[in-house]
């Protein structure tokens, strides 16, 4: 009689109790996994833009009090041997939806001539940037808006602003942008967005933010201070923070997510180790008599441990993979890997993940198997007969 077709024979013993088990563990899993996925595209965006070195420049008092283009001059002039800085790129957000269509992209004009240098992770190439600058009408897609909407390179599209003046404009796709981090955002240029508010009777040239592509992460920091100390105590005193810092204010309006994902995360390691302790508490109430004829027939007391305890682990690992598997299919599957949740445009099953989820699977399964098992070690043959007789 191998181990093995005990524990088999375990589990088919109440085949009702040991699938509400493998559920249980199933669902707070398939919870787990997506939580830890969440967290790690976020991270890996974090680091990604780090590494980009880009500087945002903003208006202290919001995001929405607009800074005047002329701006620009004045703070390439605060580095004019270009040592620190690479380029400066002046934005303002249009916030263009897909007529007929409610969801808002995250639309934003950009100076032409900075653009791909600034944004150099959107990866263009020279007959991109040359397509970019000869046109006009050119805009740049990141890959999870074109997936939505269908659009392709050299498809013409429409965008209806839903920021006074209310423009609706008409665009050429140049460019899709298959890196991660610019999966939902839609890029076009800013001077053609000036010409159409001054047909429309608005005159401001203003922008809401700049970005500058800094050289290192010294002149970054360095950058920081000099911008602020040369606007401070004027009407357009500026608040200026590295990428990651200005991405997590968005963040940050939603609630900590990447918090309450891993506090979710734990409650759902909780949840299972209870699910898990008590099912084995059960199974070795009722199975007393059963390990005691084990006992009698010769079993020795570290084959009973290891009968316990496979049980407890076998238990674990199948509801760590009911719940695994489902989720990965799911977040793969459309709609649901569509995420658009800020700069996450899909959300794909993390490998630390699935990793950090097996383990939790291996060590609940221990630490809820280990003390029945020791119980079971421990029982006498006889006291165990009589106990169920």
């Amino acid at each position: 009689m191998t181990l093995t077709y005990v524990l088999m024979q375990n589990l088919r013993r109440n085949r009702l109790r040991t699938a509400l088990t493998v559920a249980a563990f199933a669902l707070p899993m398939a919870i787990f996994v997506a939580a830890i996925s969440f967290v790690v595209a976020l991270r890996e965006l974090a680091a990604a833009s780090e590494h980009e070195l880009r500087l945002a420049v903003r208006h202290k008092t919001s995001l929405t009090t607009m800074l005047p283009e002329g701006m620009r001059r004045k703070i390439e002039a605060l580095d004019p041997d270009g040592r620190r800085l690479r380029a400066v790129c002046g934005m303002r957000w249009f916030g263009g939806r897909v007529p007929n269509v409610p969801n808002t992209l995250t639309s934003l004009a950009a100076d032409p001539d900075t653009f791909p240098i600034v944004y150099s992770d959107a990866e263009m190439t020279d007959s991109d940037v040359a397509a970019w600058k000869k046109d006009r009408l050119a805009c740049v897609v990141g890959a999870g808006i074109a997936e939505q909407y269908a659009w392709t390179v050299g498809r013409r599209i429409e965008l209806e602003s839903t920021v006074p003046p209310y423009l609706r404009l008409e665009f050429h796709v140049v460019k899709i942008m298959e890196n991660k981090a610019r999966a939902n955002f839609f890029y076009f240029r800013r001077d053609y967005l000036e010409e159409s508010r001054r047909d429309a009777g608005e005159s401001d040239a203003r922008c809401n933010i700049f970005w500058i592509k800094c050289r290192s992460a010294a002149g970054l920091a360095s950058l920081r201070q000099d911008i602020d100390a040369a606007f401070v105590n004027t009407p357009d005193e500026t608040k200026s923070e590295d990428e990651n810092a200005f991405a997590a204010n968005f963040t940050q309006s939603s609630g900590n997510i990447p918090g309450l994902m891993q506090a979710m995360a734990l409650v759902v390691v909780f949840v299972i180790a209870l699910v898990a302790g008590n099912t084995m508490m059960m199974s070795l109430r009722e199975r007393t008599r059963e390990l005691g004829v084990f006992k009698a027939i010769g079993f020795s007391r570290g084959r009973v441990f290891l009968i316990v305890l496979g049980e407890s682990l076998l238990l674990a690992l199948l509801g760590s993979l009911a719940g695994i598997v489902p989720a990965a299919a799911a977040l793969w599957a459309f709609p649901l890997r569509r995420l658009n949740w800020g700069p996450i445009s899909a959300l794909e099953v993390s490998p630390a993940a699935v990793i950090g989820s097996l383990t939790i699977a291996l060590l609940v399964g221990i630490a809820s198997g280990l003390w029945p098992a020791f119980q079971a070690m421990r029982l006498r043959t006889v006291n165990a007969l009589r106990q169920v007789a």
